[in-house]
């Protein structure tokens, strides 16, 4: 079964926020940001593979989340992310439980969750393990619940597929090799969602369409934006 192991950003921690500024520009934040407008009454959610915090903050500030479940492996970006909040919004910490540990450490008395959140996350894996971490994944969430899913993908056609396959190349690399990465390129996430039965509710893509956001749901209909 697939784990967080081999996928550690540590090492990556001080400089991570800046390098995803320098090579995506403000693409990967508002990727991120884009749906919460759809989620915002929202009682609980679990966030995994947060990151240094920024998103966690976004969410507090723009649903009614009560209870978020923030799971992290590596613990300089749990510290990173814990110490964010309590210098912007110590008002908020009551709301968060900060988890070091994989999906492994999340348990069924945790939820389920109204949210999903998965930001840039899926993509650390390949193909075979990504869709086993969306099956394992998806029965914390609940009956109506949804899945929102922010990562990078390879467009299907076009310059902006071969722009995406050089650019793909060289930072899966970069991450390989500093953070373990599993992956080499964006995996086949689409496999993973299909075997759990979830679909897109709405969608949206940005810089070029090598990110793609989706909310996913159960059998719900797709709308574009």
């Amino acid at each position: 079964m697939p784990k967080f192991d081999s996928n550690n950003f540590d090492s990556v921690t001080p400089f991570y926020d800046a390098l995803a500024g320098l090579v995506f520009g403000g693409n990967i934040r508002r990727s991120q940001v884009a749906l919460l407008p759809k989620i915002k009454t929202i009682d609980s959610a679990l966030v995994i593979g947060g990151g240094t915090g920024w998103f966690l903050l976004e969410l507090l500030a723009q649903t009614d989340v009560r209870k978020v479940l923030y799971v992290e492996l590596s613990k300089d970006m749990l510290t990173k992310s814990q110490r964010l909040v309590e210098r912007r919004a110590p008002q908020w910490l009551d709301r968060v439980e900060f988890r070091l540990g994989s999906e492994e450490s999340i348990t069924p008395e945790d939820g389920p969750f109204d949210v999903i959140a998965t930001n840039f996350f899926l993509a650390c894996f390949g193909d075979d393990n990504c869709t086993q971490m969306i099956t394992r994944l998806h029965p914390h969430m609940g009956p109506t619940g949804r899945w929102l899913f922010v990562d990078f993908q390879v467009p299907d056609r076009g310059w902006a597929r071969l722009c995406a396959l050089v650019l793909f190349k060289v930072m899966f690399t970069f991450f390989n090799v500093f953070s373990g990465l599993e992956a080499r390129m964006p995996p086949n996430y689409d496999r993973g969602f299909q075997q759990v039965g979830l679909k897109p509710q709405t969608e949206r893509r940005f810089y070029a369409r090598m990110i793609h956001v989706k909310l996913l749901t159960n059998g719900s209909r797709l709308s574009a934006g």
